[in-house]
């Protein structure tokens, strides 16, 4: 594993993004992942200069119950990535972000492909969170198609974004799904972080060069 994180790292990969799944939340005994102790030593893998987050993407039931463990695991790395679905009203939502920010790491939103952006207006209007995960994807399983839904609600978060210049700060994210060309269209859309994973361990070129060509197609951003 440590080498595996190196390796990104020196592929210049800025954020490591570590699905969380408890076979809840999702509702397959094949959607179960990474605990605190597995995140606790990919951050050991990072060396102290490396200013990589780690964006934890918690698809998990009940998610208030990991953030002490995570703030331990993570130290000052960590990212909090909640399930806008997994929350059962707005005000869950902010007191979890409240508790996030509070135990000392940076809390961020999931969106599902059914989910409207317009749904976690109230959330970013608190400041709380700085980061929106769009996913283009069901949670779950690499591997999936690129919905282009994903890029109607990037342009519709950017622009509530340039509207909100005290949210100017919030950060837009797509995952799954992404490769060279879908990277190039997301970038477009407003997308400021790229999450691959199949394109990027299956390229055929190696590691390296999918880095470069996410990079390449988002360079003219």
């Amino acid at each position: 594993m440590g080498a595996e994180v190196r390796r990104c790292l020196d592929a210049g990969a800025t954020h490591l993004h570590i699905d969380i799944f408890d076979g809840v939340f999702l509702d397959s005994p094949l959607a179960f992942t990474f605990g605190p102790k597995m995140v606790e030593a990919i951050r050991e893998a990072c060396d102290a200069a490396d200013d990589a987050v780690l964006d934890l993407h918690m698809c998990v039931d009940r998610p208030g119950r990991y953030v002490a463990a995570m703030a331990a695991a993570t130290g000052s790395k960590g990212r909090f990535i909640f399930q806008w679905e997994a929350m059962g009203n707005l005000a869950e939502a902010v007191q979890l972000a409240s508790d996030v920010t509070a135990a000392g790491m940076r809390c961020g939103v999931s969106i599902n492909p059914e989910t409207d952006s317009e749904a976690i207006h109230g959330l970013l209007e608190t400041g709380l969170a700085d980061m929106v995960d769009v996913l283009a994807v069901r949670p779950g399983f690499g591997g999936q198609t690129f919905q282009e839904s994903a890029l109607v609600k990037l342009r519709q978060l950017r622009h509530w974004r340039d509207g909100h210049a005290s949210r100017s700060s919030v950060q837009l994210l797509v995952d799954g799904g992404v490769n060279a060309e879908t990277a190039a269209r997301a970038s477009d859309a407003g997308a400021d972080i790229l999450v691959a994973g199949t394109f990027l361990f299956r390229h055929p070129q190696g590691l390296q060069r999918g880095v470069d060509d996410l990079l390449s197609a988002s360079a003219h951003k």
